[in-house]
């Protein structure tokens, strides 16, 4: 119990006292990572099973078996060879005794050479229309940066029971993981930048189906939730500004159904999100003799779709997403040792 009353301590302080909301603070943690579930529509809350679990269940780091590395690429908007800005993910995690997994990640999103432009002159459209010094010349005065990042720490614990239904039917095993993230935000932007620290939380339920109808055919039904920033991760500006995000709920559900062919299965995920509005994630995975997989989803209505392959310990997968702006590309990768 030691190390959860240590993770409270750190809650209970990085509660912000004074903070004014805002809709869209440390948006960019909202763009997703990991080419897997993002081919599946970001339905993975009840999945979470792979490098990326933290960012979308926590509970679900606590089933790696093996120390991992998992990265990921996405240009964001733009082509591939010049786009609008870049977006990266780099993470670690490593399984301890216990049944506990820690993790260390790494977002970031960077834009470079944003033009700055000098005020408007004069008091109105008329003012600029009359005299021609008044008008802008349309060339800016220097160029900024824009560099967002987030690193995750996470611990989570997998706990695993057997169920007694009594005397007429088997034990069934169940899965109860917990996680928990602990994220430092660091944004520039020009000269301006901001600090600020969040928490998510994170658990799973697990229950396999093949014990409860002997059969190695059933498969496995999993639950899962994830509060994040639950804090309403609060960041500071260096202009004294200081913004907070809106606590998101999610939950989801997934299944996972063997199919004839050994070692081939089928995976469907549903995903619903409280921030906002809302959205609902749909998400199918067919996997093939453990090496090849075939993605497709809708992220709140839009198409979503990848594929990715598997030699020995190292795995590679990429997405296709579709956007009212621009269709966007994620390529990943992950190695197990």
């Amino acid at each position: 119990m030691k190390p959860f009353r240590i993770l409270l301590f750190i809650i209970a302080f990085s509660i912000p006292l004074h903070a004014g909301d805002v809709k869209y603070a440390n948006a960019f943690l909202e763009i997703g990572v990991g080419a897997r579930a993002l081919g599946m529509g970001g339905a993975f809350c009840g999945i979470a099973d792979d490098g990326h679990a933290f960012y979308w269940n926590p509970a679900g780091t606590a089933l790696l078996k093996k120390p991992r590395i998992s990265a990921m690429y996405g240009p964001q908007f733009g082509s591939l060879s010049n786009p609008l800005g870049n977006y990266q993910f780099v993470g670690y995690a490593q399984p301890l005794k216990g049944d506990v997994v820690l993790g260390f990640n790494w977002i970031r999103l960077a834009v470079d050479d944003i033009p700055v432009y000098s005020e408007l002159q004069g008091n109105s459209y008329v003012d600029r229309l009359r005299d021609r010094e008044l008008r802008p010349g349309g060339d800016p005065e220097g160029y900024i940066s824009d560099s967002e990042n987030a690193y995750f720490f996470t611990f989570s614990k997998r706990n695993a029971m057997s169920l007694d239904l009594g005397w007429l039917y088997h034990r069934v095993r169940i899965e109860l993981p917990l996680g928990v993230n602990l994220k430092w935000i660091r944004q520039s932007i020009g000269e301006q930048s901001a600090t600020g620290l969040g928490v998510d939380f994170g658990m799973m339920a697990r229950l396999y189906l093949n014990d409860l109808f002997l059969s190695d055919k059933v498969g496995c039904l999993a639950f899962g939730l994830q509060i994040q920033d639950i804090t309403r991760t609060s960041i500071r500006w260096s202009t004294r500004r200081q913004e907070s995000a809106e606590r998101n709920v999610k939950w989801g559900i997934a299944y996972e159904c063997p199919l004839p062919l050994k070692d081939n299965l089928l995976r469907f995920a549903l995903d619903r999100d409280s921030r906002r509005t809302g959205a609902t994630h749909l998400g199918l995975e067919y996997q093939c003799f453990k090496r090849f997989n075939l993605r497709v989803g809708s992220d709140d209505g839009r198409f979503t779709g990848g594929a990715g392959f598997r030699i020995k310990s190292f795995e590679v997968d990429y997405a296709f997403l579709t956007h009212a702006f621009d269709s966007l590309h994620r390529l990943g990768c992950s190695l197990s040792f």
